[in-house]
């Protein structure tokens, strides 16, 4: 009886699994709220992120894209702060890949130079990159004595 009962809920939570988690950390911060953007500033500089926009009136800031490669598929992402009664972290991507002979899908087409480039919007990117990004942001917000906000 409870052999099918555990069968039964470890397939649901595969199930649950199939996606990767949305690409948003948000953090609680104690310090006034004029100053929580520089620090986060400040934690993307030492992360070596490039600061595109820094808009301190409304307490925006985005990075310029970064680029990541795998295999055959290429990612473009940036990360955005905004800053409200607490502080919310997302990371943005863009997936593309190299035409070859094997692998063409089906997205839309950009020319660039002398070979197709295919690229698509992502809602999330595979979990090994999401780690890989959002773990040193969260080491370092967590040393800036910002505190993770439980979510549920």
């Amino acid at each position: 009886m409870l052999k099918p009962v555990f069968s039964l809920l470890l397939i649901f939570q595969i199930i649950q699994c199939t996606n990767p988690p949305r690409m948003v950390r948000e953090y609680i911060y104690e310090i006034p709220k004029s100053d929580v953007l520089e620090h986060c500033r400040n934690v993307l500089v030492k992360l070596d992120y490039e600061i595109d926009i820094y808009a301190s009136e409304t307490d925006i800031l985005i990075t310029k894209p970064i680029k990541i490669r795998r295999v055959l598929s290429r990612y473009d992402y940036i990360v955005f702060v905004q800053v409200t009664d607490r502080i919310e972290i997302y990371v943005a991507a863009e997936s593309g890949w190299e035409e070859s002979i094997f692998f063409k899908p089906g997205s839309e087409s950009t020319v660039g130079g002398s070979s197709l480039n295919e690229k698509q919007s992502e809602d999330t990117l595979p979990l090994s990159l999401q780690k890989k990004i959002l773990i040193p942001i969260h080491r370092s917000m967590i040393k800036q004595k910002f505190r993770p906000r439980k979510t549920i």
